[in-house]
């Protein structure tokens, strides 16, 4: 799984933050900015941990703005935005670094299965100052977005649609999500933030939406991402 993650994973940013797609880029500018945003308010209360990092492009601003203030985790990926990061590839190295008050999931929650999800809540129970919080984004596929995405998915990166019509139009349209892709870390198809606002709360997390993006309207219905908190509810 390591070398496949490595692979779909590869120039991640040239499909992301650098997308030829404008929309595309302007959605994922927009969520990196309010993702720092939403860390900034945090890095009085102590540090960060930025959990699947990716490249490290939220680290490398952090620690421009304070020095040794966030450290990342990624086990799959070597690309880095640059060279020098704190990035780390085994919770083992990062333990070392803690603890932290803030664990950020930023567009990762939907690639974890419930296997992995268990995990990563244990590993911030390890990690977490005590008040600690976990800041979350996730994609929204449901709703109007789901049409932009998909023809971005297509012209851009010439993947064709994963899903049948008819689920389509129940995901686009009414907000019903389609099935779970049989490969999630490859795949959003199916990904329901709900849900998996739902399934941290059965686990005994506190959740609250923060903000839909990228546009001001305050719901998610023709938003493209979410931004949520999670505290343990003691």
């Amino acid at each position: 799984m390591r070398s496949n993650s490595k692979l779909v994973m590869a120039n991640y940013d040239a499909a992301t933050i650098n997308s030829p797609n404008p929309l595309a880029r302007y959605a994922h500018r927009t969520r990196v900015r309010r993702s720092l945003e939403y860390v900034r308010q945090r890095l009085a209360e102590g540090r960060v941990l930025d959990y699947g990092c990716g490249s490290g492009v939220m680290i490398a601003a952090l620690i421009d703005e304070k020095p040794d203030c966030a450290v990342g985790y990624e086990p799959f990926m070597d690309e880095r935005c640059r060279p020098g990061l704190p990035i780390f590839g085994t919770m083992d190295e990062v333990q070392r670094h803690g603890p932290f008050a803030t664990v950020t999931l930023f567009e990762t929650i939907e690639h974890l299965s419930d296997e992995e999800l268990d995990r990563f809540l244990s590993d911030c129970e390890q990690v977490l100052d005590p008040g600690g919080a976990i800041l979350i984004s996730g994609p929204i596929e449901v709703g109007p977005a789901l049409f932009l995405k998909e023809c971005n998915r297509f012209l851009i990166r010439l993947r064709p649609s994963e899903h049948y019509p008819v689920e389509f139009l129940k995901a686009s349209l009414l907000g019903v999500p389609a099935r779970r892709a049989s490969n999630i870390k490859t795949s959003h198809r199916g990904f329901d933030f709900r849900r998996a606002m739902a399934s941290l709360r059965s686990k005994g997390w506190r959740t609250e939406v923060l903000a839909y993006s990228p546009l001001p309207i305050g719901t998610w219905y023709g938003n493209s991402q979410v931004f949520f908190r999670a505290t343990r509810d003691r």
